[in-house]
C-alpha cells in the first residue's frame, strides 16, 4: 500500500513538471495552474509609478507580476522545500518566458531582478524558519478571516501583520534601512502565507485580493514632476506677467500727464479760453531773436524765461517749457491764467505747442518782478 502511495506521489510531482512549459523547463517553477494573465494597463498613456506591496518600485503593468510569481514560488516552496526563491541562474531563466503574450512585462522590467536566493538575508530563509518564527502566527490567524467578516477590516488586519513580521525579520538582521532587504523581507512572508492556502482557491484569491493595499505611490513619479514642472512654469509666467503689467501701468501713469497736455493744447481747443492767441513757433522764434540776439530773464523749474517783441512792438516774456519736464506746470497755468484777468497778475496772452516745443507768452513787468522789489536793499 505505501509502495502504491509513493509511486502515485511521484506520478503528480512528475505530471507537475513535465507539464510546465518548454520555455520554463530551466527556470523550474510550474506556471500551468496559475498562468500569468496580461493586464490592460501596460497600454494605458500613463504609466504611474507604484511600491508594489510596499517594496519594489514598478508600474501599474507589472501589478499582476508579484501576485503570479508569489504563487508559483509558494507551490516550489511546498513540493521541493529548500528555500522560498530560486537560485540567480535559475531566476534569470524565469525572465521572460511567462510573459510571452505580452513582452512589455519581464522581471527586468518590472524590477524584480533581487528577488533571488542569496540576494539578501532574508531571501536566504527557508519556509520552515518563517513558519516556525512566533510573529508569523498573527500573520496566519490574520490573514484567514476574509470570509467570515467585512472584507475591509480583514484586509486592514492581514496587511498590518505582515508588515510588522517583516519590520521583524528586518530587525532581527538589523537592516531596516536597506531597501532591498525591506522589499525581499514582505514577499518571503507572503510566499509563506500563500503556501498554507493553497489548498483553498477561494482563500488565496481573497489573500491576493487584499494585497494592493500594501501598495504606495511614487511621490517622485514622472507624472508628479511633470505637473509639479508644468505649475512652476506656469507660477514663473504669471510673475513674469504681472511684473510686465505693473511695469506697463507705471509707464503710461507716468506718460498720461504727458498725454493730457498734448490733448488740451490742440488749437481748436484754444477757443474755450478767452483772449487766448495761438502763436506758430515761427513767431515765437522771431519774437525771441527780435534785434538778433536772445535776452535771458530768468530759470524756473519748469523751463526758462526769455524776452520777446511781438510784430506789433509790444514787449512780452515767453516761457519756453524744458523737454524734460513731466509736471502738469504748462497746463495749470494755460487753464488758469487764460481765464483770469487781475490788475495783480501776469496777464497770459497766448501759447505755442508745434514740434514738441511748449511755449507759454506772458505780459512783460518792465519793472521787475515782486520777489525782486521785496529783496531788493
Amino acid at each position: 500500500m505505501i509502495v502504491v502511495v509513493f509511486f502515485f506521489q511521484l506520478c503528480v510531482i512528475f505530471a507537475d513538471l513535465t507539464a510546465a512549459s518548454p520555455e520554463d523547463s530551466d527556470c523550474g517553477l510550474n506556471f500551468t495552474s496559475s498562468p500569468y494573465k496580461p493586464s490592460g494597463e501596460c497600454i494605458a498613456a500613463d504609466q504611474e509609478i507604484i511600491h508594489e506591496w510596499d517594496s519594489f518600485p514598478t508600474t501599474r503593468c507589472c501589478q499582476n507580476t508579484l501576485n503570479f510569481f508569489s504563487q508559483a514560488l509558494a507551490k516550489q516552496a511546498i513540493q521541493q522545500g529548500n528555500g522560498l526563491f530560486l537560485q540567480g541562474d535559475q531566476w534569470g531563466h524565469c525572465a521572460s518566458g511567462p510573459f510571452k503574450h505580452q513582452p512589455s512585462v519581464s522581471i527586468n522590467k518590472c524590477g524584480l531582478d533581487p528577488l533571488y536566493q542569496g540576494s539578501s538575508q532574508c531571501s536566504s530563509l527557508s519556509l520552515t524558519d518563517i513558519v516556525q518564527d512566533q510573529n508569523f502566527k498573527d500573520v496566519r490567524d490574520n490573514c484567514s478571516g476574509f470570509s467570515s467578516s467585512n472584507f475591509d477590516d480583514a484586509c486592514r488586519d492581514c496587511t498590518t501583520a505582515i508588515k510588522s513580521t517583516r519590520d521583524h525579520f528586518l530587525h532581527q538582521f538589523n537592516a531596516k534601512d536597506n531597501e532591498t532587504e525591506k522589499a525581499i523581507c514582505l514577499v518571503a512572508v507572503v510566499i509563506s502565507v500563500a503556501t498554507a492556502k493553497l489548498n483553498d482557491p477561494s482563500l488565496m484569491d481573497d489573500f491576493f485580493r487584499c494585497l494592493p493595499a500594501l501598495n504606495t505611490l511614487e511621490k517622485s513619479s514622472e507624472k508628479y514632476i511633470k505637473i509639479k514642472s508644468k505649475a512652476l512654469i506656469a507660477i514663473i509666467l504669471a510673475t513674469f506677467g504681472m511684473m510686465m503689467v505693473i511695469l506697463l501701468v507705471k509707464y503710461v501713469t507716468r506718460n498720461a500727464r504727458a498725454g493730457r497736455k498734448l490733448l488740451l493744447l490742440k488749437p481748436k481747443e484754444f477757443a474755450s479760453c478767452p483772449g487766448l492767441y495761438t502763436f506758430s513757433k515761427a513767431e515765437i522764434e522771431n519774437a525771441i531773436n527780435f534785434g538778433d540776439e536772445k535776452k535771458f530773464l530768468g530759470r524756473g523749474s519748469a523751463g526758462q524765461v526769455f524776452k520777446g517783441v511781438l510784430p506789433s512792438g509790444q514787449v512780452v516774456a515767453i516761457k519756453q517749457i524744458y523737454r524734460s519736464n513731466t509736471s502738469d506746470s504748462f497746463t495749470r497755468e494755460l487753464e488758469n491764467l487764460s481765464r483770469v484777468r487781475h490788475p495783480n497778475l501776469v496777464c497770459l496772452f497766448g501759447c505755442c505747442i508745434e514740434d514738441g516745443e511748449q511755449y507759454l507768452v506772458y505780459e512783460y513787468c518792465s519793472a521787475g518782478n515782486l520777489a525782486q522789489h521785496l529783496l531788493s536793499e
